[in-house]
C-alpha cells in the first residue's frame, strides 16, 4: 500500500501523454498553436520528459520524436507541420548528449547489448537501417526478417527464414509480433521456410536482440526479434500491390473521433502462377497471410488492442532428379487481446490474452531405382492458450518492471515412416538397412514464467539494470525445466559521443511442445539447454554522420540436446529418409566472435554500411571439438543506398567463409579392394558464399496517392554458391573405385519487379 501510494503521489510530467493534450496545456501558457488532428492524431504520445525550462523548447522535445516541427509564423504562434526531410532515405542523426540524462523515462533508455533496431523511432538504439531502407531492400520473396541477415554475427544461406544468430540454431531465435511469441511463423517449411508470415508493409520496424537480452524474455537462447505493427497516421489509409512474388492489400481507418483505428491487410503469393507460365517441372507451391489489428482507447490512460493472424500454405513438388516428391499443407492461427492501463505516471500495466492453434499434414517419397525406396506420413496439431501480465513502476532514477505468464500447451502427433537401402547404397561396402518408425505422442501441459527487472541510474553517465527470470514447464517432467536465469546490463556514457555496454547473461532453451523430433524415433523431451551470455561493446558517433560499432560476444552452451542433421543435402525434401542423416550429441559448445559495423545515416543522397565478423563455433562431441555446419570465420556484409526525392536505388553485398562439410575419399587397401570413407564431421568446407543483390524504386505523384514501381535482383552475378553433394561411384578397368560429386546451389539470379499504389 505504501509503495501504490508513494507511485501514485510522483509528479504527473509531460511522458506518456496524449501529444495533442500536452500542446493544448502550452496554449494555456502563452503559446498559440496551429495544427490539424491528421499532423497530430490523438494516438501520438510524449515519448520522453522534456527538459526545458520555457514552453518553446517542451514543445521542441515534444514534436521531435514524432518527425514534427513547430515553424514560427507569429509572435508566440507556430504551426505544427512534418520535419522538412528527404521522402526516401534516412533521417538526420541528431547528436548524442553528453552525458545520459537523469530525467527522461527510464525504458527510453537502452542497456541492452547487442540490440539493433530497424525502425526509425526508437531513441538511444544504434540504428542500421530505418523502416523505409528496410522496405527498399533488396529481399528474396520480400520476406521483412531478410534484413536481419544483414546483421553482423547473422549466419545466412540467402533462402532460409531465420538466419543462425551469433553461432546458434535457427530455433534458438525468438520472433515476437506485439507482444506475442509466435511459433513456426513461416510459410513453405517443407522448402526451408524462405517467406514469414510478417507481411512487410504491415510492420512499422524490427528490433533485433542478437545477444544480451533482458529477463522479460525467455524461452529461446540466442536471439529475440520484435515485430511491431504499423499505425498508419492517416485517417483513411489504403494500399494496394502486386509483384513477381505477392497480390496484397491493406486498409486501415479511424473511428470514434480518433480514439479507434482498425487495420487489415491480406497477401497472396503468385508462385503458383508464376510455375504455370514457365512451365515448371518441380511442381508448385502457394500460401496465403493476413492480419487484422483493432486498435480503441477507452480513456487518455487506458487502452485496448485485438489481433489476429493467420496463414494457410499448400505444396506439391519433386527435386530435379525426380527421385523426392512431398506435399504439404500449413494453418497458423494467432489471436490475442492487449489491454493496457496507466495507473499514474508512475505506474502502468499491460495484460495479453492469445490463443495459438497451428497444423501440419506432410507426406513425401522416395524412389532411387532400387536404392532406396521410402515414404513418410506426419500429421501434427499444437494448440496454445496463454496469459501474460507486466507491470511497471517508474521513478526519476529507477525502472522497475515485473512480469508473469502462465501458458497451457497441447499437442498431437501421428507419425510413421518406412525406408530401405539396398546393399551397395551409398558406397560399395554399404550394408542393406531398413528403418521404420511408428510414433502418435499427444504431450499436453504448462508453462509457468516470471520475471523482475530494476533499471537504476547509478551516476549521471552509468545506467545499470539487473534482472532475475524463473522458467518451469511440465510436459517434459523433468527437474532440469525449472531454472533461475540472473542477467545484468551496464551502460556507460563514456563522453559525449562514445558508449560503451556490457552484459552477462544465463539463459534457457527448453524444448517447445511443437519441436518433438518423433521423426527420428525420438517421443519424449529432452532436458532444458543453457547458454552463458558475455559481451562487451564499444559505440562511437563520428563527424558526418558516421557510427562505429564494436562488440565481442562470447556463448558458453551446455547441456544440448542432440540434433540430427544431413551431411550432404540441406534440401531434400524428406531428411529423414536419407542416408546421410546423423545424430550429434554435444556435451557443450562455444560460440564467440567480433563484430564491427560502421554505418553512416545522414540527410545526403549517398548513405551505406559495412560489417566485418570474424567467429567461430564449435561442439564438444567426445572430447573433440567439431564445427558446427554453419560455423563461417570470416563474414563481410556491406551496402550502398541513393535516393532522392522519387528515386531510391540500394546495392548489397555479402561475403562469407564457405560452409563446412565432411570429407569423403577412395582408399586403398592392397591387397584389399579399395573403398570410400567418410573423414571427420564437418573437417573440410565448400567454397567461401558471396552474393551481390540490387534493388531500384521510383515513386510517381498521383492525383490520388502514389505509385511506387520497383525492380530486384538476387545474386545478381549468378554466382554459384555450393550447398550439396550427391555422390556415386564407378569401377575402372583395373577394378579401382572412381567417385564422382556432384555440386548443387543455393539461389541463382532471381528478378522481380512489382507495383504499390498508396492512398
Amino acid at each position: 500500500m505504501l509503495w501504490c501510494a508513494a507511485a501514485l503521489a510522483a509528479s504527473p510530467g509531460y511522458a506518456g501523454r496524449r501529444v495533442s493534450e500536452v500542446l493544448q496545456e502550452l496554449g494555456l501558457q502563452g503559446l498559440r498553436l496551429i495544427y490539424s488532428s491528421e499532423t497530430v492524431p490523438e494516438s501520438l504520445r510524449v515519448l520522453r520528459e522534456p527538459v526545458g525550462d520555457t514552453p518553446d523548447e517542451v514543445l521542441v522535445e515534444v514534436l521531435a520524436p514524432h518527425g514534427l516541427q513547430a515553424n514560427r509564423v507569429g509572435e508566440a504562434a507556430y504551426a505544427i507541420v512534418r520535419a522538412e526531410t528527404p521522402r526516401k532515405g534516412p533521417a538526420a542523426v541528431a547528436a548524442p548528449p553528453p552525458a545520459i540524462p537523469a530525467s527522461p523515462r527510464l525504458e527510453e533508455i537502452v542497456v541492452a547489448s547487442s540490440r539493433y533496431s530497424l525502425s526509425a523511432d526508437v531513441p538511444d538504439a544504434h540504428t542500421l537501417l530505418t523502416q523505409e531502407e528496410i522496405e527498399g531492400l533488396p529481399r528474396f520473396a520480400e520476406d521483412a526478417l531478410k534484413a536481419v541477415h544483414r546483421l553482423p554475427g547473422a549466419a545466412s544461406n540467402g533462402l532460409s527464414g531465420l538466419a543462425s544468430i551469433r553461432g546458434g540454431e535457427a530455433n534458438e531465435t525468438l520472433v515476437v509480433l506485439d507482444g506475442l511469441p509466435l511459433y513456426d511463423p513461416f510459410h513453405l517449411q517443407l522448402l526451408l521456410s524462405p517467406a514469414s508470415l510478417l507481411d512487410p508493409r504491415t510492420l512499422s520496424g524490427l528490433d533485433v536482440h542478437a545477444g544480451g537480452f533482458t529477463a522479460e524474455f525467455g524461452d529461446r537462447m540466442s536471439a529475440v526479434i520484435e515485430a511491431t505493427s504499423v499505425r498508419p497516421e492517416a485517417d483513411r489509409y489504403y494500399e494496394l500491390g502486386l509483384s513477381l512474388f505477392h497480390a496484397q492489400a491493406l486498409a486501415s481507418q479511424r473511428f470514434a473521433d480518433g480514439r479507434g483505428q482498425w487495420l487489415a491487410a491480406v497477401r497472396r503469393s503468385n508462385l503458383d502462377e508464376v510455375a504455370d507460365f514457365v512451365e515448371s517441372e518441380i511442381g508448385e507451391a502457394s500460401y496465403v497471410d493476413g492480419f487484422g489489428r483493432v486498435d480503441y482507447e477507452f480513456s487518455p490512460r487506458t487502452r485496448g488492442r485485438l489481433h489476429v493472424l493467420m496463414s494457410a500454405d499448400s505444396a506439391e513438388v519433386t527435386n530435379a532428379a525426380e527421385t523426392e516428391f512431398a506435399e504439404a499443407d500449413y494453418r497458423n492461427s494467432y489471436f490475442w487481446a492487449t489491454l493496457e492501463h496507466d495507473f499514474s505516471d508512475a505506474v502502468a500495466g499491460s495484460a495479453i490474452l492469445s490463443y495459438t492453434e497451428v497444423s501440419v499434414d506432410r507426406t513425401g517419397e522416395v524412389d532411387e531405382g532400387g536404392r532406396r525406396v521410402g515414404a513418410v506420413d506426419d500429421e501434427r496439431d499444437y494448440d496454445v492458450l496463454g496469459l501474460k501480465l507486466d507491470g511497471r513502476y517508474t521513478t526519476q532514477r529507477w525502472l522497475h518492471r515485473f512480469g508473469l505468464e502462465l501458458r497451457g500447451l497441447s499437442a498431437e502427433y501421428d507419425y510413421a515412416s518406412a525406408v530401405r537401402f539396398e546393399p551397395g547404397y551409398p558406397f560399395p561396402e554399404s550394408a542393406e538397412r531398413v528403418t521404420e518408425q511408428a510414433l502418435d505422442p499427444d504431450p499436453s501441459g504448462t508453462h509457468l514464467a516470471a520475471y523482475a527487472t530494476s533499471r537504476v541510474l547509478a551516476t549521471e553517465r552509468l545506467a545499470v539494470e539487473l534482472g532475475l527470470r524463473w522458467d518451469t514447464q511440465s510436459y517434459a517432467e523433468t527437474d532440469s525445466d525449472r531454472q533461475w536465469s540472473p542477467r545484468i546490463n551496464l551502460l556507460y556514457q563514456a563522453g559525449d559521443a562514445t558508449r560503451l555496454r556490457a552484459s552477462w547473461g544465463r539463459y534457457g532453451q527448453f524444448q517447445g511442445i511443437n519441436e518433438l523430433q518423433v521423426e527420428d524415433g525420438i517421443d519424449e523431451f529432452f532436458p532444458t539447454q543453457k547458454a552463458d551470455h558475455a559481451i562487451v561493446g564499444l559505440e562511437q558517433e563520428l563527424p558526418a554522420g558516421f557510427s562505429l560499432r564494436v562488440e565481442g560476444y562470447r556463448k558458453d552452451y551446455r547441456e544440448l540436446r542432440p540434433r540430427y542433421e544431413s551431411l550432404f543435402d540441406p534440401l531434400s525434401l524428406v531428411p529423414e529418409l536419407r542416408w546421410d542423416r546423423v545424430r550429434i550429441d554435444p556435451g557443450s559448445a562455444l560460440a564467440e566472435g567480433v563484430e564491427w559495423l560502421l554505418t553512416r545515416r545522414s540527410v545526403d543522397p549517398w548513405n551505406g554500411w559495412f560489417n566485418y565478423t570474424w567467429s567461430r563455433v564449435r561442439d564438444e562431441v567426445q572430447g573433440d571439438d567439431v564445427r558446427r555446419s554453419w560455423d563461417q570465420t570470416h563474414s563481410v556484409g556491406g551496402g550502398l543506398t541513393w535516393s532522392d526525392e522519387d528515386w531510391q536505388v540500394t546495392l548489397a553485398a555479402t561475403y562469407h567463409t564457405g560452409w563446412p562439410t565432411t570429407p569423403v575419399r577412395v582408399v586403398d587397401r592392397d591387397p584389399a579392394p579399395s573403398a570410400i570413407e567418410l573423414g571427420p564431421r564437418n573437417s573440410d568446407r565448400l567454397a567461401d558464399f558471396a552474393s551481390v543483390d540490387l534493388r531500384v524504386s521510383r515513386d510517381f505523384k498521383l492525383p490520388r496517392g502514389d505509385l511506387t514501381v520497383f525492380a530486384e535482383v538476387t545474386n545478381a552475378l549468378n554466382r554459384q554458391n555450393p550447398c550439396c553433394v550427391d555422390f556415386s561411384y564407378q569401377q575402372d578397368t583395373d577394378g579401382s573405385l572412381v567417385l564422382d560429386r556432384e555440386y548443387r546451389h543455393w539461389l541463382p539470379l532471381v528478378p522481380s519487379v512489382g507495383v504499390l499504389w498508396r492512398y
